[in-house]
């Protein structure tokens, strides 16, 4: 690695080039491996990079120490020439009122975290002592610079400037908070365990300031020049998206606490009666032996759950009612709680095999597992909210260093428990997490409901590269019905109440039946989105900032794109359509030129608007009641011509660890007398994979002829598209 250190009394400042556009920002005595390193949350660095005189540089960023901070530049100029393109970064300075400033700011919080800790809140929040071991940094910003991120420790906008936060995980308020800054100009991790606070433009308008209460400095700087580059420069360090099942982006239906076998097998039949594609069933604390078990002892509760021994030895253990969920296509999913030590899990995969006296994790959910068991729903409760201050974990580290790395470690140890045990893809949840969290699996917005609020953690955490991610749907809300369903994974929680369907009301089951089987058939659509994800970090669910740069969705949360060809508005009926794109509306088949707002598009009893860009090519699959992992020998194209578009298809087994995937290149030229269209071929391969053929809707009047390989082929007009059929790596040619 490359690096220069530069002395700073008893310590030592470091700068390091990390990765290609990333700089690491260290001051240290020992420079000892941090927590994230020593269990591996970040990935591995990289040989790149060049000394400079008094710094560093990769790419188009460049780190330098002048005596008194550091410099940061991101023009591409090899010296500090451009002040307009640089930036300073101090960690020397007179601190006191900064301290006092930030003390009176974090009053704000202690309503929520007494909420939580009760009586304990006034001692956990006054372990913030500036003024005993003080670490406050600033950084400049530049004039109108606009910061995104934070994940769910923003909760009330886009845009970050004004306001102060707190990095501490708390339940139901603040559960996966990110310290990771970005603008179109430069992104920043703070890399502490440590709760601390960040303020953005608050106490002073171009300035931001980090308050650590202890631990090392240690910063990472990225030089992207865009918010889609930042973001995936932040996810080339933290880890990208985990890839679900492709069974876990379809629904999920969380049964009403008090279910018992055959209640949970009613539920499961008349989703098949009614045809309502469903994947997932998952169960509440009742499932136990012991209600909220959180030790490393569970057991099924046998008088809700009839399991035995003898059953296990049928092949394949046909007796349970794992098997007969099974039997209808069904997913089984556990609701967990734990308070274990999981750094001594990290502990033995980090090179220490001490013997610490701990069960390690997963080994007691072996056997849930091997019942039929196929995901779970983690609940951090005591691990999030039983903030003990004098507990001392097993690598000797106290609760303030380690509350909030412990919600990353928990879903690491899920992640590579059931994945080395099945050897498939895990699917599990979590309404917790921290830096790093992304890479190990799905989230959600916990006991927040379905509303508005949950739709701006579902943005901000897009914009801090976590994408699966969704909240509890509220199916007696059109809106919430209409949002959820157009989350990357989307969950129906019964809870204790009667939220199915069939049980809603007549409008609201048409409403909710709409919504699914429409999800469903875009399943090939967000399951590529997905994996785009888990390539590039890009969310499946976009802000719009990452896709435009009209003002006027700079700071928009009432609308967002899903994967690249929809536009969603939710809770409200009012939407802005970039400039430079022609939009049309999924309800009407109206067309739109951009550049305007919108309003008043949305039938009776659907929940919001819903645009579709001019140019895009989407991916559907024929009436499916769950998911195949199979290979799909049959996909529909909708295509709407506008101008030269292209659309990338990406695909895999669907199940395994393999990296192996396959992706299909669609073209779309057209003017007044042709529409050319060109069907890949798919490229690169997968294990099951199979002959494609496609069924072509394309949105154009009723055309002269359809030409395929220089051949006329036979079509029909309906409802303002052409149709017919076509083959993997066909060239098109409709003559209006």
């Amino acid at each position: 690695m490359i690096f220069t250190d530069f002395s700073l009394g008893d310590k030592t400042l470091r700068l390091s080039v990390y990765a290609d556009n990333i700089i690491r920002v260290r001051v240290s005595k020992s420079f000892e491996l941090s927590l994230f390193e020593r269990y591996r949350v970040f990935k591995e660095p990289e040989e790149t990079g060049e000394k400079t005189a008094n710094g560093v540089r990769t790419g188009r960023l460049g780190v330098s120490f002048d005596g008194i901070g550091i410099v940061i530049t991101n023009d591409g100029i090899r010296a500090r020439t451009n002040a307009e393109k640089s930036r300073r970064m101090d960690f020397s300075r007179d601190i006191a009122a900064d301290s006092k400033w930030y003390n009176e700011k974090c009053n704000r919080f202690r309503p929520d975290i007494k909420r939580i800790l009760g009586d304990e809140a006034k001692r956990t929040i006054n372990t913030v002592d500036f003024e005993k071991d003080p670490k406050c940094l600033t950084m400049a910003a530049l004039p109108g610079e606009k910061f995104y991120g934070l994940g769910t420790g923003n909760c009330e906008d886009l845009i970050l400037n004004g306001r102060t936060y707190l990095q501490r995980v708390i339940y139901a308020t603040c559960e996966v908070p990110i310290p990771f800054l970005m603008s179109e100009n430069i992104g920043v991790l703070c890399a502490s365990t440590f709760w601390h606070g960040i303020d953005v433009c608050s106490r002073k308008e171009n300035e931001i300031g980090w308050f650590l209460p202890d631990g090392e400095i240690d910063f990472y700087i990225f030089g992207g020049n865009s918010l889609k580059e930042n973001l995936r420069l932040f996810t080339r360090l933290t880890g990208r998206s985990a890839l679900l099942p492709k069974w876990a982006y379809g629904l999920t239906f969380i049964d009403q606490y008090k279910a018992d076998q055959f209640e949970v097998m009613r539920n499961a039949a008349d989703f098949r009666k009614k045809k309502l594609p469903c994947d997932m069933i998952s169960l509440e604390p009742g499932w136990m032996e012991n209600e909220y078990d959180f030790s490393t002892k569970k057991k099924w509760n046998t008088e809700k759950f009839y399991i035995a021994d003898w059953m296990r030895h049928e092949e394949p253990g046909k007796q349970m009612f794992t098997a007969a969920l099974k039997r209808y296509g069904f997913k089984l999913a556990l609701w967990l709680c734990c308070h274990h030590d999981f750094t001594a899990d990290e502990e033995n995969r980090a090179g220490n095999p001490t013997d610490f006296g701990i069960e390690p994790w997963y080994l007691h959910l072996r056997q849930f597992v091997n019942d039929g068991a196929a995901a779970f729903k983690m609940d951090p409760c005591q691990v999030v909210d039983g903030a003990n201050e004098q507990r001392v974990y097993a690598n000797g580290r106290g609760e303030p260093e380690m509350h909030n790395l412990m919600q990353t470690l928990y879903q690491k140890q899920m992640y590579y428990g059931i994945s080395e045990h099945t050897k498939k893809r895990p699917m599990h949840h979590f309404c917790g997490g921290y830096t790093g969290t992304a890479q190990y699996g799905a989230t959600t917005t916990g006991d927040s409901g379905g509303g508005h609020k949950t739709m701006v953690w579902v943005l901000n955490c897009g914009l801090t590269g976590l994408s699966n991610i969704t909240c509890d749907m509220d199916i007696f809300s059109p809106q919430t019905l209409h949002y959820c369903f157009f989350t990357a994974w989307c969950q129906l929680n019964s809870w204790s109440g009667f939220r199915q369907p069939w049980w809603a009301g007549d409008d609201n089951e048409e409403c909710f039946t709409f919504y699914d089987r429409n999800r469903y058939a875009l399943l090939p659509y967000i399951y590529s989105a997905a994996i785009e994800s888990h390539l590039t970090g890009v969310p499946v669910v976009r802000a719009m900032p990452l896709e435009y740069t009209d003002k006027e969705v700079e700071n928009t949360v009432m609308q967002f794109m899903f994967g690249s060809e929809l536009l969603v508005g939710a809770f409200t009926d009012r939407v802005w359509l970039p400039r430079n794109e022609v939009w049309i509306d999924f309800w009407s088949g109206k067309e739109y030129e951009g550049g305007q707002w919108v309003e008043g598009t949305t039938p009776e009893n659907r929940g919001g608007p819903l645009f579709i860009k001019g140019g895009a090519i989407l991916p559907t699959q024929p009436e499916r009641q769950f998911t195949s992992c199979a290979d799909e020998p049959l996909l529909n194209l909708k295509i709407y011509p506008c101008k030269s578009s292209e659309y990338t298809l990406w695909e895999d087994d669907g199940l395994s660890l393999s990296e192996a995937k396959a992706k299909t290149v669609f073209t779309v030229e057209t003017d007044k007398k042709t529409v050319k269209i060109k069907l890949g071929p798919r490229t690169g391969s997968f294990e099951g994979m199979c002959i494609r053929m496609y069924n072509l809707s394309v949105r154009c009047d009723c055309p002269k002829e359809v030409v395929i390989g220089g051949k006329p082929q036979s079509f029909t007009c309906d409802g303002g598209f052409v149709k017919f059929a076509a083959h993997d790596g066909d060239e098109v040619i409709i003559k209006l």
